[in-house]
């Protein structure tokens, strides 16, 4: 950069001087820099102002309610399940079964509480078991004379083949299950069908 120089001695002048050490005259200042026209100011950036959110159907100017805390859809997927299983009733229990029907093929109809031993002949046994004695017709003498036994006790059904010749099934919903020959006693519920050789008795609700 050149050096700058008194106007009125052309002597070098020191930098930032005010007066010429030569002829003590005061230096002339450079005039302030001219502001800048208009026209080439850069323009301000103007930030739109955001409008606050509208809750449909609510007047012009009403803003939308901030959810509360814990209250957002996919929040709600435990509490929604823990209320559903809160509103679901209990399962209930089936009644206990104090008594049932035995609806023979043959038309013939009985009610059986406690206990009992179906056949031709049952009634020496029953007596000696001290239980009920069905006796059912049978001419094709399939039925044994104690073919079976049917305990309806705390409120629930049991049948068992007593030792019978041509043995006894159980049907439920089409399939069917052989019961052991005088062994164990299997379980049977309300519209189960059940087997005595040719014959058959369904189960009902009395």
């Amino acid at each position: 950069m050149a050096s700058a120089r008194c106007v009125y001695c052309d002597a070098t002048l020191q930098p930032n001087s005010m007066y010429c050490v030569e002829c003590g005259q005061l230096i002339p200042q450079q005039p302030a820099r001219p502001p800048v026209p208009a026209q080439f100011e850069a323009p301000q950036r103007v930030v739109p102002a955001v409008a606050p959110a509208q809750v449909p159907g609510a007047p012009a100017g009403a803003v939308a309610p901030v959810p509360l805390p814990r209250t957002l859809p996919w929040q709600q997927s435990g509490a929604g399940a823990d209320a559903a299983a809160q509103a679901s009733p209990a399962p209930v229990a089936p009644a206990a079964v104090e008594r049932v029907e035995l609806a023979f093929s043959t038309g013939q109809r009985v009610v059986v509480s406690g206990s009992a031993v179906i056949g031709r002949k049952p009634a020496d046994t029953a007596l000696a078991m001290g239980v009920r004695a069905v006796e059912v017709q049978d001419d094709t003498r399939s039925v044994s004379r104690v073919h079976l036994f049917v305990d309806v006790a705390d409120g629930r059904i049991h049948v068992g083949d007593a030792g019978s010749a041509n043995g006894a099934r159980l049907e439920r919903a089409g399939r069917f299950q052989q019961l052991e020959s005088a062994g164990t006693r299997v379980e049977a519920v309300v519209g189960d069908t059940v087997w005595l050789g040719d014959l058959s008795f369904e189960i009902r609700p009395a």
